[in-house]
């Protein structure tokens, strides 16, 4: 159950086990060596938050559905799998069965799987399903849910705020408080010592 990864293809994501950024091939050998010593949950939850991090990579998609496969996990499987063409028996009746398991929710569907990625840079057959769903979704629901991508925090710290009216206004409203508040202790301790002299 190996993927090929391009050597270039670095991630810029955190590792918290680590203090150095490491690329998409760690992270799948380390995968990997989770899977050979039977450490499947989490590995599960890598790939999870991988596909997260990389949602365009259908590769990764395929590999979590793989090891839910193995597992017995079919309806799982399945939902990770829906974006895959199905190229064998296996992937329809998966598929097949966890869109039956949402009722061929549309919606539920896309909340279920989260997509964050660029639906333009996935295959053809992917681009696809995700019109469907959308559009079954819009029939149904008239909503279609939008998941913005996930920014992880080494990201996040280069990010500038910048300051809009109202947290300018909240800040000034702010201040003046605190003046006041300040102002009204030094008069009332003036005013005490006054009384007391």
């Amino acid at each position: 159950m190996s993927i090929y990864i391009p050597k270039n293809d670095k991630i810029s994501c955190y590792d918290a086990s680590k203090t150095n950024i490491l690329s998409l091939k760690d992270k799948l050998k380390r995968i990997n060596f989770e899977i050979e010593n039977g450490l499947k949950f989490k590995a599960s939850d890598r790939l999870r938050n991988l596909i997260q991090e990389n949602p365009n990579e259908i590769q990764l998609w395929n590999k979590l559905a793989e090891l839910y496969y193995e597992s017995g996990f079919l309806d799982a499987a399945g939902k990770y799998w829906i974006l895959t063409e199905p190229t064998d028996e296996r992937i329809s009746k998966c598929v097949e069965i966890y869109e039956k398991s949402v009722n061929y929710s549309g919606y539920q569907i896309l909340q279920e799987i989260v997509f964050r990625g660029d639906k333009t840079k996935l295959s053809e057959f992917a681009q696809h399903k995700l019109s469907e769903l959308e559009a079954d979704c819009k029939a149904k629901n008239h909503h279609i849910p939008k998941f913005n991508p996930k920014v992880n925090n080494s990201q996040r710290k280069h990010q500038k705020h910048v300051k809009t009216f109202k947290d300018k206004l909240a800040g000034f409203l702010l201040l003046g408080i605190l003046l006041t508040v300040i102002v009204l202790i030094v008069i009332g301790f003036v005013s005490v010592m006054k009384w007391m002299f």
